[in-house]
């Protein structure tokens, strides 16, 4: 009686198949991040059209995004599938994802404290900043950092933000610009400075950060870490005195919006705020047109927003495209009109030369990400808690 050896010949050749059918798919994954990097852009256009298609999510700015989408849609052949979904859940998707050959999404809007994580991850593509035509227009800074970490230059530069000091100049003629007459204004102005709580406002952030970097030895020991270094924030103690000790001339608003508001009404007179913020609310109180921004010679800490290609996106080419569209002057400059969002090119000539100026000389950067969430959790024990 004949052995059948049909079947598992069968069997083998079948798991063969499937063997090289899944190595091509990974190849080709791989193979079209190396060509990324090697088109030209009359190259990449045609191969983003070919795709015809990109999913986008983000958070924020519906209204500009939604204009920004039909411009797009108008200029190129490619549909742009928008959502702007809650922050949370869409880093929690990108990270449910991330081991996919290939995700739902191609692009999203990437803030500060997703970084550290997202990229010990592995979840974006890169580098952007040598496909991306436009780049050499975006802010240097931020293509190297972003919340004091290194992206590698994998996140393209969306937008800056910068914390300022907003005051009533009908109150205060000649407003401090170093730590020493800041705490002397303090001391002579009690309950006159405010800032928000730091677990809900992201102004008192950038003012407990400078109380650190101004009591504490400065900034430059935490760059590059990954985690908070234990022998390097074992003065902070020296901080949370501060506070303890000015506690009753200080104001602690609700959040942002509080802090801002106090100042309106006149209970205060002088608060650490962000500039986009304060853009935004103008349009709804022209007193704050009134108000004096500036950015102290001590420094104030800026940052920014970026753009993230997901390494596992369907849709590569065409993402580039739409990454590099929304870095073009027209579309940062209706950015800025829309939502008063600061813009990521360097090349943009703004109304206040002044300010402007200042971001220049006077912009500093955050620390990694880890010491600002330790940073908030120690403000809250040591002196909220107090």
């Amino acid at each position: 009686m004949k052995k059948n050896v049909k079947c598992p010949l069968i069997f083998l050749l079948i798991i063969f198949y499937i063997f090289f059918y899944l190595t091509g798919m990974v190849f080709a994954v791989s193979t079209q991040k190396a060509d990324l990097q090697d088109y030209c852009w009359c190259e990449m256009v045609p191969a983003a059209e070919e795709e015809g298609k990109i999913v986008f999510r983000t958070w924020y700015y519906n209204e500009y995004f939604s204009e920004a989408v039909s411009d797009f849609q108008r200029k190129y052949d490619i549909k742009v599938d928008l959502r702007i979904i809650d922050r949370e859940k869409l880093f929690d998707q990108v990270m449910k994802e991330k081991d996919r050959i290939y995700g739902t999404i191609d692009v999203i809007t990437v803030d500060g404290i997703w970084v550290k994580e997202a990229l010990e991850h592995e979840v974006f593509y890169g580098p952007l900043e040598n496909i991306v035509p436009e780049s050499s227009k975006l802010d240097e800074n931020l293509w190297e950092i972003q919340e004091g970490i290194s992206t590698q230059k994998y996140l393209s530069p969306f937008l800056q933000n910068q914390s300022v000091i907003l005051y009533n100049p009908e109150r205060i003629s000649n407003p401090p610009q170093t730590w020493e007459e800041i705490e002397g204004w303090i001391n002579a102005h009690p309950k006159k400075f405010g800032f928000s709580d730091p677990t809900k406002g992201i102004s008192g952030q950038a003012f407990i950060y400078t109380v650190i970097k101004e009591t504490t030895g400065g900034i430059e020991k935490y760059k590059g870490d990954r985690e908070v270094v234990s022998e390097k924030v074992s003065n902070w103690n020296i901080a949370w005195e501060w506070f303890n000790k000015h506690m009753d001339d200080l104001v602690i608003a609700y959040s942002d919006d509080h802090a801002i508001d106090l100042l309106i009404e006149g209970k205060v007179s002088m608060i650490f705020a962000w500039d986009n913020h304060i853009r935004e609310r103008m349009e709804q109180e022209e007193i704050l047109s009134k108000m004096g921004t500036y950015i102290p010679v001590m420094g104030t800490v800026g940052d920014g927003d970026t753009l993230g290609l997901l390494s596992n996106a369907q849709n590569k080419a065409a993402a580039v495209v739409f990454i590099n569209f929304l870095a073009t002057k027209e579309q940062q400059i209706k950015k800025l009109n829309m939502t008063g969002a600061y813009p990521a090119r360097t090349d943009i000539e703004l109304e206040n030369t002044l300010l402007e100026e200042e971001r220049k000389k006077n912009k500093i950067a955050w620390f990694p990400s880890p010491y600002k969430k330790y940073m908030i959790d120690e403000f809250t024990k040591n002196v909220l808690s107090q």
